[in-house]
């Protein structure tokens, strides 16, 4: 073997591990890849929430907890949902789910959730939006759409598994149905909520029978907050909305149309506080956790006093929690974007919603 051939099989494994270095280096599919200047991976976990509660602040709990020896155990637990419609809790024995129930069928409703739970040994998340419409696009003639009521089933086959245990993260919204516009409609406050669940023994006899789930729903009455429209047209003149947040400051969301559109959220803090900071969580797709959620840190820009923009996901969940003079407050935004359609612009869409966590 040459010297001369020796060097160009040393060249080609050195492009090699060049090119699996940058495969590797490369974000996994599913997870977002933020351009925030200044953003930095989150070294740690997201902080604890401090603010205290709003006096608008509506928190519910719904428990749904039986032995299969009971007497007469209640497999199904209800709560409403401010301004939207009722949610239930179901746990059966053939029978796993959150269903939702919309008062009006004719709006966009949406159940955002991310699911985390083991799956082959793995631990793994997948972000669900069960929907209640009657028009799906704008091009809908409203003959089709779904009933009052949409459901996210919580066990991984049918029958049900004999265990699960897992948790989730989630978001209900609402805003005018996809055949109208949406840019100027009052904004509905969304509800945010916490869940978890665990059940054993469903291969069993009745008796050996066990479930329990927990649900936690936060919705601050006095608090809208999101961005909609529905078209191009619609989004002419709505692409900016700013909303401020008592004890915060202005929290504004931008979604413009277009390919290379701004698509951002972004907070100007009242406090002049110099170490005002963020940390921020994407949530997409489905798979493993490492590959699908993503953890960041920014902090205050000085010169012009905001924190972030952050940017949104097209079809995904964010954790963001503000800390500002030493005290968090934390929001669960959910983002479904279609921004680039130029052949039928009428049916771009953009729906933000968020919610006090």
């Amino acid at each position: 073997m040459t010297g001369r051939t020796v060097a160009r099989l040393v060249a080609l494994v050195v492009a090699l591990t060049t090119l699996a270095a940058a495969t590797l280096a490369a974000p996994a599919q599913g997870t977002t890849e933020p351009r925030t200047p200044g953003l930095r991976k989150a070294t740690g976990p997201a902080p604890t929430v401090t603010a205290p509660r709003a006096d608008t602040t509506r928190v519910r709990t719904v428990r749904v907890k039986w032995h299969g020896d009971d007497r007469r155990p209640r497999y199904v637990k209800a709560t409403d949902v401010p301004g939207i419609g009722t949610l239930q809790l179901v746990c059966r024995p053939d029978t796993t789910l959150v269903r939702l129930y919309a008062h009006e069928r004719g709006a966009e409703t949406q159940m955002w959730m991310s699911k985390f739970e083991v799956k082959n040994q793995r631990n793994v998340v997948a972000v669900k939006t069960a929907r209640i419409y009657r028009y799906a696009t704008a091009a809908d003639d409203g003959t089709g759409g779904t009933g009052r009521a949409a459901h996210e089933g919580l066990n991984q086959r049918t029958p049900v598994e004999n265990y699960s245990s897992g948790y989730a993260r989630g978001l209900i919204s609402q805003r005018p149905g996809r055949n109208r516009p949406a840019g100027d409609a009052v904004l509905t406050p969304a509800t945010s909520f916490t869940l978890e669940w665990y059940w054993n023994g469903f291969d069993h006899p009745p008796a050996y029978r066990f479930c329990q789930m927990k649900m936690v729903l936060t919705t601050v009455l006095d608090e809208p907050l999101g961005i909609d429209w529905h078209g191009d047209t619609d989004a002419d003149g709505r692409t900016v909305r700013t909303a401020a947040v008592a004890g915060l400051g202005d929290l504004t969301l931008t979604c413009e149309t277009g390919r290379d559109g701004t698509r951002t959220v972004g907070l100007v803090p009242t406090s002049d506080d110099p170490d005002a900071s963020v940390w921020v969580e994407y949530v997409t797709g489905e798979g493993a956790v490492e590959d699908h959620v993503e953890a960041w840190e920014l902090d205050r820009d000085p010169i012009t006093g905001e924190i972030g923009p952050l940017e949104l996901p097209r079809n995904g969940m964010m954790r963001v929690f503000y800390t500002v003079d030493d005290t968090t407050r934390a929001f669960l935004l959910s983002s479904y974007l279609l921004t680039n359609n130029t052949k039928k612009p009428e049916l771009n869409v953009c729906e933000v919603a968020a919610g006090r966590i």
